[in-house]
């Protein structure tokens, strides 16, 4: 081994003898160099025979002169002539090795923190185990006993509980008389480690503890006690208490006496009688001068009383005291524990998570803790976590939950379960934080702020909602037994990535469901989210595969009716659209009669076909059917744009007869056709006004938080295209008045340019050269004013400079 409990140094100065440094053998050649006194200078004698060796080996042992112990024994592992003599040697030094551990309390039990590295357990166990298969001793022997006792040791001090508890046991066995030391080591090591049943397995051993002639007074006295504590941890409190009420005087009198009274007011505060518990413990605490064991678990019993009953500061004081005396003994993980808890009743949560994450450290480095364990801590971690959830503190919720996943065990499906949900519960919660803040209008670094701010956020959401996903399919792995959970998370899962906008690990997953729940009764909105996933990524013609399964398998289910406009949309999306199609679908929408008007489906159905025959130029089908929708659902959020849609229908098929007009102006017979195609391209145009009306006011009703950038869009044209619709109607007066409006409301920006050039032609129109001019010296000034930033966000492409030269232009032309 090449590091010592205490220093380093080369093999060189160790040999020299001007170090005081032994060596422990390891296999092979190898040498590990431990600390240790030894007399400077001393050499032995080289010995005349292998026995004369080992009596040489056990001179060194008992002499404590370890370095040249091991330098002799590694040579005579090579000297050794049989596999009896070599397995005498492993035993000599697992012997030596042992010995020297415990003259440095390295070897015990308790005191974890005093302990070796590991490498010196592991050899100890090695060098017994090659003394064993070369019978030194004979492994069925009564000898052996003290082989598997020390074995069993070290173990125990390498935290590998089970085969500690296995190998002692085996030195029980081994042994011909009944030895108490080895049955108190055996039950603490339960007691310590806390395997299943350890409470009735310790309670064997204590009764042959209390029976046995070969225990001692101690013994007994010990094992009495530890009856009482197994009693209580059986929830059996009133024989522990009338097991108490049994001890006879001596005991009380007896070193164990403080312990006696503590076991009783812990009984009684098990058994509900707090205030005699309280009164018993304050009272025993008052009288205790050694700051030791007893002293601790009466404050941490204290400690618990008044955390139970919400004297939250009374509780911190017993739990630091025991903090303050108890530094790297077991207690001091419990007074840390009740520390954590009662900053969280203080909420102060800050504090809490630091002492936890202390605790949780300790019992990780220390699992064999009498006081408190991991699976005590977790369970309060998960209460309290649960506590906060219940009032929407996700976020601290989850402080606490990140702490519990430190412990919980790679199959814990609860605690998994549990952090999956409140990572998406906080991610919800922080998406309603997100759209609640609004949109609202800011200026300059504000502005800036702002944005940072929300991308921050954004970014934590979706960080939540992955997190949430990947802990949703880790519980749907261990949940392969439990159809419904696997079902669910598979399902969470999904939806979690969805939000998360991890779209790729979206349709990952939805396929993953698709693929093994078929005829189960979510299986169809399976389909359609796969769908959507794929449209979402202008995957059109996979989506529309889905959509067609979904609308092919489960034709009335709500799924299929769900996925009905979306369908069409994807028919549109193609290249080329598929508008026969899209067109086919939509009107089985509103020709099915099982579907009707007050649905959701009829309504998604008619707005959509209302628009695909707007994109399809066919404009009076389109005000047919928008017309019909907004007449049928007044309080719709999107009446604004069909009314828009509507508006500019009426307004295209107005100026689409213009070439009709044109060409029936050329053939005087055909006068009474051009009255009427006049009278009906002045109704359109009319009607057009009307709608781009009606749309503004919808618009001017809806809070500015509401609009979207759609919203906008339509409302800056329907200011403009009201206009235009009095203009080709040659009411060049009352144009220019809307022109005006538009100009004001959108002042600074590329609309209020074009109404400007509007307002010019008015003017001319109307015979006024110089209004005409001065609206286009506004312009001018507006130009110039104008920030980079709302030319860019326009809706026409031109630049500043195309912009200038428009309307220099004007300027130097013989219009006025």
């Amino acid at each position: 081994m090449d590091e010592s409990p205490q220093s380093r140094m080369t093999l060189r100065q160790a040999l020299s003898g001007r170090w005081q440094i032994p060596l422990f053998l390891v296999s092979g050649a190898v040498f590990v160099l431990v600390l240790l006194q030894m007399r400077p200078g001393a050499e032995a004698p080289a010995p005349a025979s292998f026995e004369e060796r080992l009596r040489q080996l056990k001179v060194l042992s008992q002499e404590n002169r370890y370095t040249e112990f091991y330098q002799q024994a590694e040579l005579a592992r090579l000297e050794a002539e049989s596999e009896e003599q070599l397995g005498q040697v492993y035993a000599l030094a697992a012997q030596a090795r042992v010995k020297q551990l415990k003259q440095l309390n390295q070897f015990e039990i308790d005191l974890p923190e005093r302990r070796s590295v590991e490498k010196n357990y592991r050899l100890i166990i090695q060098d017994y185990n090659e003394a064993l298969k070369r019978g030194q001793p004979d492994p069925e022997s009564e000898e052996s006993r003290g082989v598997y006792h020390d074995v069993a040791l070290a173990y125990w001090c390498l935290n590998e509980a089970d085969d500690a508890i296995r190998i002692l046991q085996r030195a029980i066995e081994a042994s011909e008389a009944f030895e108490p030391i080895l049955h108190r080591q055996l039950v603490q090591m339960y007691f310590l480690s806390r395997p299943e049943n350890y409470l009735s397995l310790s309670m064997e051993h204590l009764e042959r503890l209390m029976t046995q002639s070969e225990s001692s007074t101690d013994d007994k006295a010990w094992a009495f006690l530890r009856k009482v504590e197994v009693l209580l941890g059986q929830g059996q409190e009133d024989q522990a208490l009338a097991l108490l009420e049994r001890a006879d005087q001596s005991l009380r009198d007896s070193r164990y006496g403080e312990e006696l009274e503590f076991l009783r007011g812990r009984g009684l505060h098990q058994k509900g009688q707090t205030d005699q518990a309280d009164e018993i413990l304050r009272k025993l605490i008052e009288g205790t001068t050694d700051r030791g064991d007893i002293y601790a678990q009466i404050a941490l019993e204290l400690g618990r009383i008044n955390y139970e009953q919400y004297r939250d500061l009374e509780a911190e004081r017993f739990f630091q005291s025991v903090v303050e005396t108890q530094m790297g003994k077991d207690w001091y993980a419990a007074g840390k524990w009740g520390l954590a808890e009662s900053a969280l009743l203080q909420q102060r949560y800050e504090r809490a998570f630091g002492l936890y994450r202390e605790t949780v450290d300790f019992l990780k480095r220390n699992p064999h803790n009498r006081a408190l364990t991991l699976a005590e801590v977790q369970k309060s971690l998960s209460l309290w976590a649960q506590r906060l959830s219940l009032y929407k503190e996700y976020g601290l919720a989850l402080s606490l939950l990140e702490i519990e996943q430190q412990i919980a065990t790679e199959d814990d499906i609860n605690a998994a379960h549990h952090y999956a949900q409140t990572l998406a519960r906080r991610g919800m919660q922080l998406q309603e934080q997100l759209q609640q803040s609004g949109g609202g209008e800011r200026i300059g670094e504000a502005s800036a702020r702002e944005d940072q701010w929300r991308e921050q956020l954004h970014q934590q959401i979706c960080s939540h909602f992955e997190r949430a996903a990947e802990q949703y399919l880790r519980v749907a792995y261990l949940a392969a037994g439990d159809d419904e959970l696997y079902e669910d998370c598979l399902w969470q899962g999904a939806s979690c990535y969805d939000k998360a906008g991890n779209v790729n690990k979206t349709i990952e997953t939805w396929h993953r469901f698709v693929s093994v729940r078929e005829g189960e009764s979510r299986w169809p909105r399976a389909l359609f989210n796969l769908a959507q996933s794929y449209q979402s990524t202008g995957q059109f013609a996979e989506a529309i595969e889905y959509y067609k399964i979904l609308q092919d398998k489960h034709p009335t289910s709500l799924a299929a009716f769900d996925g009905i406009v979306p369908l069409a949309h994807c028919y549109l999306a193609l290249a080329p659209p598929e508008r026969e199609k899209a067109e086919v679908l939509l009107r089985s929408v509103l020709q099915d009669p099982a579907i009707n008007p007050p649905s959701s489906y009829f309504r998604d159905a008619l707005f959509e076909l209302g628009e695909l025959y707007y994109e399809s130029q066919n404009y009076a089908e389109a005000i047919n059917r928008l017309t019909e929708a907004i007449d049928r659902y007044p309080q719709d959020r999107l009446i604004g744009k069909s009314m828009y849609l509507v508006g500019d229908s009426y307004r295209r098929s107005g100026l689409a007869l213009d070439a009709l007009l044109k060409e029936l102006s050329q053939d005087p017979s055909t006068m009474v056709r051009r009255q009427r195609t006049t009278s009906q391209r002045e109704s359109y145009l009319e009607n057009a006004r009307i709608y781009f009306d009606r749309a503004i006011d919808f618009y001017l009703k809806l809070p500015e938080d509401r609009r979207s950038r759609l919203d906008e869009m339509y409302m800056r044209h329907c200011w403009l295209y009201r206009g235009d619709c009095l203009y080709d109607l040659g009411r060049y007066e009352e144009a220019a008045k809307l022109y005006e409006l538009a100009a004001l409301r959108h002042q600074l920006t590329p609309t209020a340019l074009s109404a400007f050039i509007q307002i010019v032609n008015c003017q001319l129109r109307l015979g006024n050269p110089g209004e005409a001019r001065s609206a286009n010296q506004r312009a001018i000034r507006q130009l110039q004013n104008m920030p980079d930033e709302a030319l860019a966000e326009g809706p026409t492409k031109m630049t500043r400079q195309q912009w200038r030269a428009w309307f220099e232009g004007t300027e130097r032309s013989n219009l006025w």
